[in-house]
């Protein structure tokens, strides 16, 4: 995780914090475990602060959402490896049309070749197949980063979104004020 913590960019969390701000519609694209899981929690972490944004992770879906997008949206692709063709081939229609594409992936890869902005990570997995890939986490935290920063910079929009979040869970649940913000 060290790795990962030391490639993360403050210039480019700020570039793609400013675009996905500016976007009509934020289309997470991940197709796979982790790169679905990552996609999902996107727009989980995303709709809190007020953005709309839509995870996909069928295939041929992304293709069919990548052909109708245009300039006003911004397409978030989320790849382990950035060699997986239908996520590749995804993002080059989405780039066809004018679409500004975000990569989560490694750098040097397909995805982040023709990306307009590469938030890298790298993945060191070993032999020992029953560990949980390493990589997920890499791309979680940078989710987690990019919130992060769309809250804070935008924080009376975040502040209210998150409070009438709040308000509507802790009148559905008991427990203690201090509980997570939508589990």
């Amino acid at each position: 995780m060290d790795i990962n913590r030391a490639l993360i960019n403050e210039a480019d969390i700020s570039k793609a914090a400013e675009l996905l701000h500016s976007a009509r519609q934020i289309i997470a694209i991940g197709v796979g475990g982790g790169s679905t899981i990552t996609s999902q929690e996107l727009q989980h972490r995303l709709f809190r602060l007020g953005y709309p944004v839509v995870s996909y992770n069928d295939g041929l879906l992304t293709r069919m959402v990548a052909a109708t997008a245009d300039a006003n949206d911004v397409m978030v692709v989320i790849s382990a490896t950035g060699h997986t063709p239908i996520v590749v081939e995804t993002a080059e229609t989405a780039k066809q049309y004018g679409v500004p594409v975000i990569a989560i992936t490694p750098s040097g890869s397909p995805l982040a070749n023709l990306s307009d902005l590469v938030l890298p990570i790298v993945h060191k997995e070993t032999d020992f197949i029953y560990k949980p890939s390493a990589s997920r986490y890499a791309m979680l935290a940078l989710v987690d980063v990019i919130a992060m920063e769309l809250a804070v910079n935008h924080k009376r929009r975040s502040r209210d979104r998150l409070r009438r979040l709040k308000l509507a869970l802790d009148t559905h649940r008991t427990g203690s004020d201090r509980q997570p913000l939508g589990d």
